[in-house]
């Protein structure tokens, strides 16, 4: 009698057939003792049963909780922090417990490492900032950055910019030096320079992690495609500076950008670099105005104006009757916009805003370390993350359009980025007190003559008794904890409504303070 061969598992579907390699690495993780007691790993015919499901409507669904509570057993015995799969448990576990710290993409079957490991935008551009070259890319591996800094900067410079930028990797350099096996050994730690080689999503998959390495996400994981990520991209600078507007609408228009022509050298480009019109470190809104130029004009041109600057400015103001301005600059750009008459005016507006927008932050800070965080949040508008934004005759090449419409949007994502914002504010209104007024080449003209308006603010604001709900937003921002645990607070929070009148004579006194610095100040223009 002839013995049939038993057929061999097939992983994967149409187009999207796994790699070899990574069909290698399921049977090597199946085995692994890391992976001991795994709910139904493998089937009796040797298939791996890679995925499970929490949709309880699908067949991945049935070992979806065994798997879940294996899942919950392993952060224990390791002693994560945190209960159930809160505080990232289940991602901080997938990449301990990962056999090597790399494994191959289920598509293009490269060996990727597994946690926080490389350049992400804002590290990238902070790199080629720093050194003044454009040696660094998003997505490269944080060793080969380092080495590149070694060819630019000495060892002790490296070292202190490393430790400056992790300070929560610190027992690692300590153990490890300033080197890859730090930063791999470290991997599982969150970190807002670094992104994963991949997400984690366990369950669903057996080792904890996504099929598609950050290489391949964007091009071959529909969800990530650029058109459905775009609604996502948000300009951090509007959190950072804490800067007014309705910055839902520009970010739209920003990640709108197609191909086009620089306005400053002519250039014909592929993808514009939209320019805003009024910069937002001068204190300007968010605003869906923008020009079109390349990166290297975006970049030499920085925050300065010119003149064509301040009268596309005015014309917005006239064509909507809307300020540029956010309110804190609002009265100094009124008072001066219409007196500006050449490129160098418009410098010196620039730069006496960007110094009134620097003593508005030292001031926000003031009342942070005082305990008014919860008053804070009252500035910030979390709320526009809660919509989705569509233009009509919309010209990508230029960013102008006929009209925009806005519609609701209340999804999990959608509340996650509202809290994200309220969050990166308050670490970012940290960071920027930390740095001198020299360093950031901002004229100290209100820091030298009006320090005492700071001071009178806080008086004000001590008027309003510490309630248990304002303590609670202060020990929320000031704990030191995870990014994925503020942010949990921060929800838990923001369920309760603030009163926002019990601040109104604080926020009365804040606005007359900014007034009388522009009635104060007097610009040398032309």
């Amino acid at each position: 009698m002839e013995v049939k061969e038993m057929a061999k598992p097939v992983y994967g579907r149409g187009k999207y057939q796994a790699h070899q390699n990574y069909i290698d690495y399921m049977g090597l993780i199946v085995k692994h003792p890391n992976f001991k007691g795994m709910p139904n790993a493998i089937s009796e015919n040797g298939k791996i049963n890679w995925q499970v499901s929490s949709g309880k409507s699908t067949s991945f669904y049935k070992y979806y909780v065994e798997r879940f509570e294996w899942w919950v057993k392993k952060a224990n015995s390791l002693k994560v922090p945190g209960k159930g799969n809160s505080d990232d448990r289940f991602s901080i576990t997938a990449r301990l417990i990962s056999p090597t710290g790399y494994r191959p993409c289920r598509l293009c079957g490269k060996s990727q490492n597994v946690g926080y490991f490389y350049l992400n935008h804002v590290f990238t551009e902070y790199l080629n900032r720093e050194t003044k070259t454009s040696l660094f890319s998003k997505k490269m591996p944080i060793d080969e950055a380092i080495k590149i800094l070694g060819g630019i900067e000495n060892k002790k410079q490296i070292e202190e910019r490393l430790e400056k930028i992790f300070p929560e990797r610190a027992d690692f350099f300590n153990k490890f030096g300033f080197s890859k096996e730090a930063f791999e050994k470290s991997n599982y730690i969150r970190s807002v320079y670094l992104s994963p080689g991949f997400m984690c999503n366990p369950p669903d998959r057996l080792d904890g992690f996504h099929d598609y390495c950050h290489l391949c996400r964007a091009t071959k994981d529909p969800g990530r495609s650029p058109e459905n990520l775009k609604s996502y991209l948000h300009d951090r600078r509007v959190f950072e500076l804490w800067s007014d507007g309705d910055w839902l609408i520009a970010d739209a228009l920003y990640n709108s950008a197609g191909a086009g022509r620089c306005y400053i050298c002519g250039k014909k480009l592929k993808k514009i670099s939209p320019d805003h019109v009024g910069p937002l470190a001068c204190g300007f809104k968010q605003l869906p105005l923008f020009l079109p130029t390349c990166g290297p004009c975006n970049s030499s041109k920085n925050r300065r104006m010119f003149l064509s600057d301040i009268k596309i400015l005015i014309d917005y103001e006239k064509r909507t009757n809307e300020s540029v301005a956010s309110w804190q600059v609002q009265p100094l750009w009124d008072k001066y916009k219409f007196l500006v008459k050449n490129d160098r005016d418009a410098k010196e507006l620039s730069d006496y805003m960007r110094a009134m927008q620097d003593f508005y932050l030292r001031t926000l800070y003031s009342l942070f370390e005082n305990g008014y965080s919860e008053y804070l949040t009252t500035i910030l508008h979390p709320e526009y993350a809660l919509f989705r934004v569509k233009f009509d005759k919309l010209n990508s090449s230029d960013l102008t359009f006929a009209s925009f419409s806005k519609t609701p949007i209340n999804t999990k994502l959608r509340n996650s980025l509202s809290n994200r914002i309220i969050r990166i504010a308050f670490e970012e209104l940290m960071l920027y007190q930390d740095k001198s007024i020299v360093d950031r080449k901002v004229r100290k003209i209100y820091v030298d003559n009006f320090s005492g308006e700071i001071d009178a603010v806080v008086a004000e604001a001590k008027k309003i008794p510490l309630s248990p709900d304002m303590k609670n937003w202060d020990r929320a921002m000031k704990t030191n904890v995870s990014s994925t645990k503020r942010e949990s607070n921060i929800s838990g929070l923001r369920s309760k409504k603030i009163d926002s009148k019990k601040y109104s004579a604080l926020s009365k006194k804040l606005r007359q303070v900014f007034s009388i610095l522009s009635d104060s100040t007097t610009i040398p223009l032309s």
